[in-house]
């Protein structure tokens, strides 16, 4: 339970992903008749591959952590911390700065054409399930925080993969449950399906922002150089 306690919380924030909820909004708010069977097999192949990487992933750090934590509490791996942090937080202020790529836009709009058009069939959804899943493997931060619980705690193979496959259940819940209701009642939920997809797209850009921040500040706090900052600040 107490594991549970720590791991729960990061899989309802990774509800909030692109994959878990901008893109299921997109089948969704399709015009005509909902296919549900397209929307249950795309969160079925995001939840999947997450469910697999996870398994992966805890393996290996479950043998190389010991090492991984030696490495990073070298003066190396301290400076490599920082530069990383800084790295993140450059980038965050950069894309919470620019200015808006309506080229960028017009990608996703091809593709969300290609993920709800009529013709999309297995292998079109298998593409773009595993393409969101890639892109943001570099913004998983609660689902890596969760595998480094799972392999900290030391838990046996079934255990880990029970937790593993109920995080990823959360994770598409409200996607399952928005389905639901709209197989339902499509009329009635359908403006508050327009609001949410016209919410993600127009703050797209700062919640990426907000996020590599987060990353960035979170990495430099395990660094001596932030506590020398704290340090000086403080004094």
């Amino acid at each position: 339970m107490e594991l549970l306690s720590q791991i729960l919380p990061l899989a309802l924030l990774d509800t909030l992903s692109v994959a878990t909820l901008a893109i299921p909004v997109w089948f969704l708010l399709t015009p005509g008749n909902l296919r549900v069977g397209n929307v249950l097999l795309y969160l079925s192949l995001v939840g999947g591959s997450y469910f697999l990487l996870g398994l992966l992933l805890v393996g290996v750090l479950e043998r190389t952590r010991p090492l991984v934590r030696s490495a990073l509490q070298s003066p190396a791996g301290d400076l490599g911390l920082a530069v990383a942090g800084c790295a993140f937080l450059s980038a965050a202020l950069w894309h919470g700065f620019r200015k808006a790529d309506t080229s960028r836009r017009g990608w996703i709009g091809r593709w969300r054409e290609a993920a709800v058009g009529e013709r999309a069939g297995t292998g079109v959804l298998s593409a773009v399930a595993v393409t969101a899943v890639v892109l943001e493997i570099a913004t998983m931060f609660p689902y890596v925080i969760a595998l480094g619980a799972l392999a900290d705690a030391g838990t046996p193979f079934s255990t880990n993969a029970a937790v593993l496959a109920l995080y990823c259940l959360v994770m598409v819940a409200p996607a399952l449950l928005a389905t639901l209701v709209v197989a339902l009642a499509r009329t009635l939920v359908r403006p508050l399906l327009i609001r949410v997809d016209r919410w993600l797209r127009d703050n797209s850009q700062e919640d990426t922002a907000w996020l590599l921040a987060v990353i960035g500040f979170l990495l430099l706090h395990q660094t001596s150089y932030f506590d020398a900052l704290m340090d000086r600040i403080g004094g």
